[in-house]
């Protein structure tokens, strides 16, 4: 650990927090992918990207939450039903 805090300057900690950055950018283009090819209506599509976009780190996770849970196994498109 010592090494990586000689040669890349940080240590552990900002390690961790690097990674939590990259999984809530992960997670963002997650939802905007989900969002713009599972959402029928082209008006709550707008309206969820919107969110998605605008407000910040509480758009991905309330789309999550509000839309895409409730769909459930309905979110997967209907070629890759069984």
């Amino acid at each position: 650990m010592n090494a990586l805090l000689a040669v890349f300057g940080f240590g552990l900690p900002e390690l961790l927090l690097v990674a939590l950055i990259l999984a809530g950018f992960a997670f963002w283009i997650w939802m905007i992918v989900d969002c713009i090819t599972l959402e029928p209506d082209p008006t709550n599509k707008i309206a969820w990207l919107l969110v998605i976009l605008l407000v910040g780190v509480i758009g991905a996770p309330l789309y999550f939450f509000v839309r895409k849970l409730p769909r459930g196994s309905q979110s997967t498109p209907p070629a890759f039903r069984h």
